[in-house]
Parts: structure tokens; sequence; C-alpha cells
């Protein structure tokens, strides 16, 4: 990991958490719920802010709109996206088999109906994490780690940085003792096994609707179940885990190979 992405996800971790304190501030002191709302919008942008910001430091040389264009200019096979949206529709739906075996909660129990709010939530979860993070996580990060590392250690490393900076929000859930630590763990399970799956994909095309359309789909799907938290997201991350493992051992002739290559002409 050289020193700019070191740099880089130290501004984009003290950013975020200074985003958290302020609302915080917002929620607890001056009792502006819509500030707090703003703020998390904002906050779920961090990682593009702070890629902006140090953008004439990260590349001299380079063209921050024309990077921002070819992050979205290689074509995107059809076949691609078809998966993706399967895939996780398949984990949608083992998820709500799961939960109805083991727990006994019925499958129309467990989800959001109202168009209305499918709608919200859509919108919503699509502005508040997928569209603020890739540019900075996948279009910068992933693809200088690529640059050294094999493309299953540098989707780790980005699971894991991109985990541990949701952290503070693990201590600001409902949870306390071994649920909490049941919710960290799972969480990272999720993360990490994202991740991966997205790297797959992505480096099919080097396109940021990928990891973008993976990223709102997971948030999407978990936003829409409406049951216990921690249920949904220990299930959720099973089966994440076991589509990510499977697509490690499907592609692992790629994801274990060290291509260094310049990226940002993608």
């Amino acid at each position: 990991m050289n020193r700019m992405v070191k740099k880089y996800i130290l501004w984009t971790y003290g950013i975020f958490y200074a985003f958290l304190l302020l609302i915080g501030m917002s929620m607890f002191v001056l009792k502006s719920q819509p500030a707090a709302e703003v703020l998390k919008v904002l906050s779920a942008w961090t990682a593009t802010f702070v890629f902006i910001v140090m953008f004439r430091n990260i590349y001299p040389q380079g063209d921050l709109r024309e990077f921002i264009k070819s992050q979205f200019r290689t074509r995107i096979n059809l076949s691609t996206i078809v998966c993706i949206i399967l895939l996780q529709i398949f984990i949608l739906v083992g998820s709500l088999l799961a939960i109805q075996a083991v727990w006994n909660v019925p499958i129309h129990e467990q989800l959001a109906t109202s168009w209305t709010t499918l709608l919200i939530l859509f919108g919503y979860n699509l502005i508040l994490g997928p569209l603020g993070e890739e540019l900075g996580w996948s279009g910068y990060v992933l693809n200088e780690l690529q640059k050294s590392f094999c493309p299953l250690k540098s989707a780790i490393i980005v699971g894991v940085t991109w985990g541990f900076w949701h952290a503070p929000l693990w201590l600001m859930s409902e949870y306390s003792g071994m649920q909490l630590v049941l919710y960290m763990v799972f969480f990272m399970i999720a993360i990490i096994s994202i991740q991966i799956i997205m790297t797959v994909f992505y480096n099919l095309n080097h396109n940021l609707v990928i990891p973008i359309l993976v990223h709102q789909l997971f948030n999407y799907f978990m936003a829409v179940q409406t049951g216990d938290r921690l249920q949904i997201l220990l299930v959720t991350a099973l089966f994440y885990f076991v589509v990510a493992v499977g697509l490690v051992f499907a592609t692992r002739n790629k994801l274990l190979k060290v291509e260094k290559q310049q990226l940002l002409d993608h």
C-alpha cells in the first residue's frame, strides 16, 4: 500500500468521524433531526469529498473530470448486470427462507410491502451509500492496491478498511454485550464478502456502475426487511460469505494473479 493511499484512508476516516460527531451534536444538543439527516447524507460522501480534494496530489498530471468519466466509460456486459442482480436476489430469498425456517417468521411479515416505502428506501439508500463511496473505495483505493497485490488480497484489504470505517456506527447501534460482538463480527463478514464480490465483477469491466450496483442491492435488500436487524444481518452475511467463497474458487486463477498495470486509463 503506497503512502498516498494510506494518507487518503486516514483522511477519509478522520472526516467521517468528524461528521458523526456533528450528527451526534445535531441530534442530542441542537435537537434538530433535519440537520442530522442532511449530515448523514453528507457523511456518506466523505470518500468522494476526500478524493476530490486530494486528486491533484494523487495524480499530479491527471484531470479530475476525465478521471471520473473514465470510471464509467468501459462498456458493461449485460450478462454481468444480470448475474449480479440474480445473485443478490438469490441471497435475499435465501435469507427470507432461512429466517422463516429458523425463527418461524412468515415471509410476508419480513418485508416492507408499501410501494411508496420501497421507492423511498431505494432512492435514500442509493444517495446514502453507493453513489458517495465507490469513487474513492473502488475507483481509487481498490485500483491502486491491485497494482501491487492480487485482486483477492486487494479486496480483503479494502473490505477490512471499509468495514472498520463504519466502526463508530456499531457503538451507536442498540446492541451491547454478546449481541454487539455478533453484530460486529457478522458486519465484517458481510462487508469483506461484498467487497470480494464487487472486485470479481468490477474486474470484468472496470466500470463503477458495477460496485455501485452491488453496494446498492445489498443496502436496499437489507433495508426492505423489517424483522430483527441482528437476525437479518447474521443470515445475510452468511449467504454473502458462501457466494464470495464460491466466486473465489470459480475465478481463483484471476483473483490470485497480480497484474501491475496503470488502471487510470480504463
